[in-house]
C-alpha cells in the first residue's frame, strides 16, 4: 500500500497532467492529416488572405477578355444576340489574328431570328388569307436569308474557335470531344489495373451546342466551375469525364488550339497530391503543346489569382467598330464572355466576391502560360504535423517546467515564427504552408495544459494553505502557496533559528484548575493565540504546540532574511504580548478572576537543521529536527537556572549582531556563561536578551555590560574574590538580575572550596535539561 502511494504522487503530479494535453495534440494532428471541412476551410481562409495581400501580377498577357458588357448590350441589343452578331465577331477576330477564340457561352438552341424559327410566327400574323402568296413569300425568304447558325458555323470553319460544353447528369446528349487525350502511366507494379482517371470528376452526359456549331469548332472545352463548400472558386478542374470520353476544360482546350496541338498528354504516376496525405496512383502532370503543368490526381490545379485590372479587356461592340485597333487581339487567346450582372455569370473568388465567370478560365490560362503554380507537396503536410507535435510537446513541458509567462512567450514566438515562415514561403516560393491549423492545434494544447496546470497549482496552493494557515503568517502562507516549489516536501537542510517557549510554574496553574479542565484549556488557548500571533507577524513558522510549550522556527519554508535577528525581535515582542495575555486572563469572565501571573522562558538557537514533512504515510507534519533543535530546547530549560526570560545561543547572537552591524536597531544582549548543555560535550556561550534598542543604548545597560564582562573575566581567571565582589555590586545595582548573580555567587563559592583544574576556561557543565 505504501509503495502504491509512493508511486502515486509522481503519477498524479508528473504523468497524468501530460495525458490530456497530449491527447488534444494528437487529436489535432490527426485532424490536420485527415483534413475535414473545418480544417480545410480555416486553411483556405489563410491562403485566400495571402492571395489578397500578394496577388499574381500580369503584364502584357497574351490572353484577352472579350466582354459582353453593359455597353455592348446597349449598342448591340439585349441578350441573347443573333448568331449573326457572333459570326461577325468571329470573322473580325479571325481577321485580326486571334490565336484562339473561346466561347464561354452555350449555344444549345436554334437562333430565334433564323427563318425556320421566325416564319411560323409571321404566318400567324399575315394580313392576307391567300395561301399561295404566303408560300411564295416564305420560299423567297428561305432562299434569300441564311440561318444565323449556319452563318456562325461558316465563320467558325476558318477560325480557331473553341465551343463550350458543360458536364451534367441531366442532359441527354454527349458530344464527341475534339482533343485527343493520351495517358502515360509511370509507377510500380502495385498500380497495375488502377485507372489513373478514377479521381477525375465524372458525369453521365454533357450539355451540347447545336451540331452545326460543334462540327465546325476546332475545340470543345468544359466550363464547369469547381466551387468549394463556402461558395468560393479556388481551383480549376482541367479534365472531366462523361461516358467514355475525356473532356478538357475550356482553358486547357484554348491552350491546345492556340498552339495547334492535336492532343493533350497526361502523365500518371505514384503521386502525393495536395488533397491527399498518402501515396496513390493518379495524374501528376499534363503536357499541351509546349506547356507542361503539374496537376492534382483529380486533374485540377490551385489558382493563384491576379487582380481583374490585370486582365486585358475589350468590349465586344468595339471589335465591330471600323476603327478598332487589331493589335489588341493579334496573336492572343480571346475568351468571349460576360461581366453583365443581368446575365448571371458571376462567381466568387478570393479576390472578388463578384467575378465574371469567364475570368476563372482566363486566370487559368494566364497562370499556365506564366508557369506560376501554387504548390503544397506532401512533405509540407508531414512537416506541419511533425512541427506541431514537437512544438506542442515543448509547450506542454514549458507549462509544467516553468511559469506561464515563459510558456506564453515561447508559444507566441512559435506562432509568430510559423506565420513568418508561411508568408516567406508563399511570397518567395509560392509554397502553401498552413500556419493556422498547426497554430490552433498548439494553442489548444497550451490551453489544455495551462488549465490543468492551473487546477494542479490551485490544488497545491489549497493544500499548502490548509497545511500552514495555522502555523504561518498570512503573507507567508501566500508566499508558499504562490510558489510551492519553495517547500521541499522530502526534507532539506537549511540554516534556521529555533524557538522554544514554555510557561513557568504551569504545574501550579494546572493544579488550580484541576476540577475545571475546560478553563485550563481556555487559558492555554488565550496564551498560545497571543504569543503565536507575534511569531507569525515576525515571519516565524509555528512547528507545534506541546501542552503549554510553543515550538517555532524561522527561515522555512520561505526565506527570512536575518532570521536570527527577527527571532530575537519576536521574543521581545512575545514578552510584551504576555503582559496583554495576563491582563486578558484577569478580566476574562469565564475564568471568574484569574489571579496567577503567567511567566515564560524562551530559548533560541540557530544552525543547520533538517526541515520537511516528517511522519508516516498516514500522517505527517512539516517540522524540524537536529542538534540545533535540541540546543534550543536545552536553552529554554536553562532559563530557570539562570533566572532569565530569554536565553539565546552563540550562533543566534552572531546572526543578530551581524544584522545590527548592517543597520538594524540594537538589542540589549548580555553574555551570561560558557556552558556545556546537558548531553553536549562542547561548551558554548549563552546570552540573555534583556531588551530592545532603548535599553541597549542606555548608560545603565552599558555600565551593566562592562561590569558583567569584568565578572566573567575574573570568574574564568579563577579570581574568585574579585568575581564575587563585582557580582555582588551588580546584584545590588541591578536587582532584576539578582537571582542570576546569587546563582553565580553560589557557584564561585563552590569553586573556591573545590577549585577546578588549572587549565579550566570557565565552562560550566549543566546537570539538568
Amino acid at each position: 500500500m505504501s509503495y502504491l502511494k509512493r508511486i502515486g504522487l509522481p503519477l498524479q503530479k508528473f504523468i497524468l497532467p501530460f495525458i490530456a494535453p497530449m491527447a488534444v495534440l494528437l487529436t489535432a494532428v490527426s485532424l490536420q492529416l485527415w483534413q475535414p471541412y473545418p480544417i480545410e476551410f480555416t486553411r483556405n481562409l489563410v491562403f485566400d488572405q495571402y492571395n489578397r495581400w500578394l496577388p499574381r501580377h500580369e503584364q502584357d498577357s497574351p490572353v484577352v477578355f472579350v466582354d459582353i458588357d453593359e455597353a455592348s448590350l446597349a449598342r448591340l441589343g439585349q441578350f441573347p444576340w443573333p448568331r449573326s452578331v457572333f459570326a461577325d465577331l468571329v470573322d473580325k477576330m479571325t481577321g485580326y489574328g486571334s490565336a484562339a477564340i473561346a466561347f464561354d457561352i452555350l449555344f444549345t438552341e436554334a437562333d430565334r431570328t433564323a427563318p425556320a424559327e421566325i416564319l411560323p410566327v409571321w404566318e400567324n400574323l399575315r394580313l392576307s388569307e391567300n395561301a399561295p402568296e404566303w408560300q411564295a413569300l416564305r420560299a423567297a425568304i428561305t432562299a434569300q436569308i441564311t440561318s444565323p447558325d449556319d452563318a456562325l458555323a461558316r465563320a467558325m470553319s476558318d477560325a480557331p474557335v473553341i465551343m463550350a460544353t458543360m458536364m451534367s447528369d441531366e442532359a441527354a446528349r454527349l458530344a464527341a470531344p475534339k482533343a485527343g487525350i493520351a495517358v502515360r502511366a509511370q509507377g510500380s507494379s502495385d498500380t497495375d489495373g488502377l485507372d489513373p482517371m478514377r479521381n477525375v470528376p465524372a458525369s453521365s452526359f454533357a450539355i451540347s451546342n447545336r451540331d452545326v456549331l460543334n462540327d465546325n469548332a476546332l475545340g470543345l472545352g468544359s466550363i464547369n466551375a469547381r466551387i468549394d463548400d463556402d461558395g468560393i472558386i479556388r481551383r480549376a478542374s482541367l479534365l472531366f469525364r462523361a461516358g467514355e470520353h475525356i473532356y478538357p476544360s475550356l482553358a486547357l482546350e484554348s491552350l491546345r488550339v492556340a498552339q495547334g496541338a492535336g492532343s493533350i498528354v497526361l502523365r500518371a504516376s505514384d503521386v502525393r497530391g495536395e488533397g491527399s496525405y498518402s501515396a496513390g496512383f493518379g495524374l501528376s502532370r499534363l503536357k499541351v503543346g509546349r506547356l507542361i503543368a503539374p496537376i492534382e490526381p483529380d486533374g485540377s490545379m490551385r489558382l493563384y489569382f491576379a487582380e481583374s485590372a490585370d486582365i486585358q479587356t475589350v468590349s465586344a461592340y468595339e471589335i465591330l467598330q471600323p476603327d478598332f485597333d487589331m493589335t489588341r487581339l493579334a496573336g492572343k487567346i480571346a475568351f468571349i464572355g460576360t461581366s453583365a450582372a443581368g446575365l448571371k455569370d458571376i462567381r466568387a473568388t478570393p479576390l472578388n466576391p463578384a467575378t465574371p465567370g469567364v475570368e476563372v478560365h482566363i486566370q487559368t490560362v494566364q497562370q499556365m502560360l506564366a508557369g506560376t503554380y501554387l504548390t503544397r507537396p506532401i512533405w509540407v503536410q508531414m512537416a506541419e504535423a511533425l512541427v506541431t507535435m514537437l512544438i506542442g510537446l515543448g509547450v506542454v513541458v514549458m507549462v509544467y517546467r516553468f511559469s506561464l509567462v515563459p510558456s506564453i512567450a515561447f508559444l507566441g514566438l512559435a506562432l509568430i515564427s510559423g506565420a513568418a515562415l508561411s508568408w516567406h514561403q508563399f511570397s518567395n516560393h509560392l509554397v502553401l504552408i498552413d500556419p493556422a491549423t498547426p497554430g490552433l492545434s498548439i494553442f489548444l494544447t497550451f490551453l489544455t495544459a495551462a488549465f490543468l496546470h492551473f487546477l494542479e497549482t490551485a490544488r497545491e496552493r489549497r493544500e499548502v494553505r490548509n497545511a500552514f494557515q495555522y502555523y504561518l503568517a498570512p503573507d507567508m502562507v501566500e508566499q508558499v502557496a504562490s510558489d510551492p516549489d519553495k517547500l521541499k516536501l522530502g526534507g532539506e537542510t537549511r540554516d534556521l533559528t529555533i524557538l522554544f517557549c514554555d510557561i513557568r510554574g504551569f504545574t501550579t496553574i494546572s493544579e488550580a484548575f484541576a476540577d475545571a479542565p475546560e478553563k485550563l484549556t481556555h487559558i492555554i488557548n488565550i496564551f498560545l493565540t497571543g504569543l503565536s500571533s507575534v511569531i507569525q507577524t515576525r515571519s516565524g513558522t509555528i512547528d507545534k504546540y506541546i501542552g503549554d510549550n510553543i515550538m517555532a522556527f524561522w527561515n522555512a519554508p520561505t526565506d527570512v532574511a536575518q532570521h536570527g535577528y527577527q527571532a530575537c525581535r519576536a521574543t521581545l515582542e512575545m514578552v510584551d504580548a504576555l503582559v496583554e495575555v495576563n491582563e486578558t486572563l484577569r478580566q476574562d469572565a469565564f475564568l471568574g478572576g484569574f489571579e496567577q501571573e503567567i511567566r515564560i522562558g524562551i530559548g533560541l538557537n540557530s544552525g543547520a537543521t533538517l526541515v520537511g514533512n516528517v511522519g508516516s504515510d498516514q500522517r505527517f507534519n512539516y517540522s524540524v529536527m537536529g542538534d540545533t533543535v535540541n540546543v534550543a530546547a536545552r536553552l529554554e530549560g536553562q532559563t530557570k537556572d539562570y533566572a532569565q526570560t530569554i536565553l539565546i545561543g552563540e550562533s543566534t547572537y552572531a546572526d543578530a549582531m551581524t544584522a545590527i552591524d548592517d543597520g538594524q536597531p540594537p538589542m540589549a544582549f548580555l553574555e551570561l556563561d560558557l556552558i556545556a548543555l546537558k548531553g553536549k560535550a562542547l561548551p558554548q556561550r549563552i546570552y540573555a536578551l534583556l531588551g530592545g534598542a532603548e535599553m541597549a543604548e542606555s548608560e545603565d545597560f552599558q555600565t551593566l555590560k562592562a561590569g558583567q564582562d569584568a565578572v566573567l573575566q575574573a570568574y574564568r581567571a579563577q579570581s574568585w574574590d574579585v568575581a564575587e565582589k563585582t557580582a555582588r555590586a551588580l546584584c545590588a545595582t541591578h536587582p532584576a538580575l539578582g537571582d542570576y548573580y546569587e546563582m553565580l555567587i553560589g557557584r564561585i563559592n563552590a569553586y573556591r572550596n573545590n577549585p577546578p583544574e588549572a587549565d579550566w576556561t570557565g565552562q560550566f557543565i549543566a546537570q539538568t535539561k
